[in-house]
């Protein structure tokens, strides 16, 4: 293993998605994905995922991606690391999900204003659907060779078995039904992707500063209007004009059009990583310190705590009202849970 120039692909040939789908995505992002191309799922995607209004308000009520967004993103990507690289048997895995789920239960038992907020299944089916599928539907949308169909079924396996392992506030979603396979989930993510959303000031927000990070994060200041622009692209017309942080003229999306087709094809012909992609993530970790030095205040009116779940009183916002699609769900009564681990 890891020898030659690329290695992954014939060692994935080797490999049955069937059964040894954990091992195959482990494989794939450990040892092809470069943290830049982590960072271009995670914060546009972030951006298609608040698309629901109450998505938006819970993300703008607990202020982190707007006020601490390198230890979001570090946080952001302990988790993507423990479900993907380590992978879901392991205990790193598993214990994700549960501190994900002691933190989604954590928030919800503090916005009472935001009743149903972690209770929607499609919210949860539809951030895995993403994951999963984004490479395939950004590179296919630029004419460029897609997913292989035993990386599909693997992805397919992965996205299902991390959705059972998740909460809502009413129970566990391990009953409830997941797209049965490659083709279901791209189908769900359109229809998704197609329903009718309004525009909230909690979305325009988060989403400006996500833009923002992204571009900064990235970008030296020259190009941080491309970088930006880039942001625009791969969250998609639809949900910058829903957010509104405006769209990219035609020369401006070819420019980025080009800019990703030479990043994938340079991918393609440039070697493998040998070093996994969580080891060189910690090369370029921020400690407690420099996060203190660059985080240094949190913006009011929303405090909160080491989590990202509002300390208490702390004043509601006022939009959104209720779901477009079904009108105010009835609060669950909260179920026991404990104070998630550090």
């Amino acid at each position: 293993m890891r020898r030659g120039y690329k290695w992954v692909d014939r060692e994935l040939s080797l490999m049955d998605p069937e059964t040894d789908w954990e091992r195959m995505v482990s494989l794939y992002v450990g040892h092809r994905v470069p943290e830049f191309a982590l960072a271009m799922m995670v914060y546009p995607g972030t951006m298609r995922m608040m698309q629901p209004g109450f998505g938006s308000a819970t993300l703008a009520h607990t202020s982190k991606l707007e006020t601490r967004p390198h230890r979001r993103f570090q946080d952001g990507n302990d988790f993507l690391m423990a479900w993907m690289v380590d992978g879901l048997s392991s205990a790193a895995g598993r214990g994700a999900a549960a501190r994900l789920n002691r933190i989604h239960l954590a928030i919800a038992r503090r916005t009472p204003h935001l009743p149903g907020n972690f209770d929607d299944t499609d919210d949860f089916v539809y951030p895995l659907v993403l994951l999963a599928t984004f490479g395939d539907r950004l590179q296919t949308s630029l004419g460029l060779p897609g997913t292989s169909e035993p990386m599909k079924t693997a992805w397919h396996r992965w996205a299902r078995t991390l959705f059972r392992l998740l909460e809502r506030e009413s129970g566990p979603l391990s009953d409830e039904a997941f797209p049965e396979d490659w083709d279901a989930m791209t189908a769900f993510a359109v229809a998704f992707e197609s329903r009718p959303y309004e525009p909230t000031e909690s979305g325009h927000r988060v989403a400006t500063a996500m833009m923002d990070f992204f571009a900064e994060r990235w970008f030296p200041a020259p190009l941080r209007s491309f970088g930006a622009d880039l942001t625009r692209y791969l969250a998609g017309e639809r949900v910058c004009r829903l957010h509104r942080i405006g769209w990219i003229g035609p020369r401006r999306e070819r420019l980025v059009r080009v800019f990703l087709k030479s990043a994938f094809r340079a991918q393609r012909l440039l070697p493998d990583f040998r070093t996994p992609l969580p080891e060189r993530l910690r090369r370029n970790r921020r400690t407690n310190a420099q996060l203190k030095e660059l985080e240094p205040y949190r913006t009011e009116p929303y405090r909160t705590d080491s989590y990202g779940a509002p300390s208490g009183n702390e004043p509601a916002p006022v939009e959104p009202q209720r779901r477009h699609e079904c009108g105010v769900r009835a609060r669950p009564k909260a179920r026991k849970s404990g104070r998630p681990s550090p």
